[in-house]
């Protein structure tokens, strides 16, 4: 019966990558939740609850990475999917589509408040990241509870620059693992930013992300102002 519920509930997390939610995607991403869950069963990654770890689990996790590569800032990931009705007032698929651009969720402390319309807030380490903000950073190949990494060196997600447009918010009140509330405050791995990904590159997972902001390029500064009612 444990066994059972173990797999039911880690089926639901897979799920939740087609919803509005956000979820660690540790496992579901690569190759498939049962080869993992067959190739992994002592990973940690299936030993723990996915959406709180405590304390004794917290001392074990590794510390996080700092920024390389002349980035500024590092921030964890997650991913929720795209949404028609985002608190930027837009459709973030539609407005990323056919522009290499990816959209994200920026956490709460990395915007000037809550919940809709906001500007850039952050300061310090916290970064300043609101409605219609951009960025560009690469993935680092470490993810904040120490799991066994599926995904090869070599695949491009550790290697390209990605640019990356904020089309919506990741509230505190909803998701303290992950969100910040205030700048200068750090989440539950020690991060002070955090990004919501509504599309992803191909083998995502919550890996560890160093970016820099940037401006928008002129198209996706167009985009932002006819497709947007928050007056970006």
């Amino acid at each position: 019966m444990v066994a059972h519920g173990l797999f039911l509930t880690l089926m639901s997390v897979a799920l939740a990558s087609n919803g509005n939610l956000r979820a660690s995607q540790n496992g579901t991403t690569d190759g498939g939740l049962m080869q993992n869950f067959t190739a992994g069963k002592n990973d940690q990654r299936w030993m723990e609850n996915f959406t709180a770890g405590n304390s004794s689990t917290k001392a074990m996790w590794a510390p996080p990475p700092t920024a390389q590569k002349g980035y500024r800032y590092v921030s964890t990931t997650t991913r929720y999917g795209t949404n028609p009705f985002t608190a930027c007032g837009l459709d973030s698929g539609k407005l990323v589509e056919g522009t290499g651009y990816l959209a994200v969720a920026s956490a709460q402390a990395m915007q000037d408040g809550c919940c809709r319309c906001n500007r850039a807030g952050g300061g310090g380490a916290t970064a300043p990241l609101g409605c219609g903000s951009c960025g560009k950073g690469r993935f680092i190949r470490q993810l904040p509870r120490g799991f066994h990494i599926w995904t090869p060196e070599s695949k491009q997600i550790f290697h390209k620059e990605y640019k990356f447009v904020v089309v919506d918010i990741c509230p505190h009140t909803d998701n303290n693992m992950w969100c910040p509330k205030r700048p200068g405050q750090t989440n539950d791995f020690g991060v002070h930013n955090h990004l919501d990904f509504a599309t992803v590159p191909p083998n995502f997972d919550n890996y560890y992300f160093e970016f820099d902001t940037e401006p928008c390029d002129q198209e996706m500064q167009s985009r932002l102002a006819t497709m947007s009612n928050c007056n970006l």
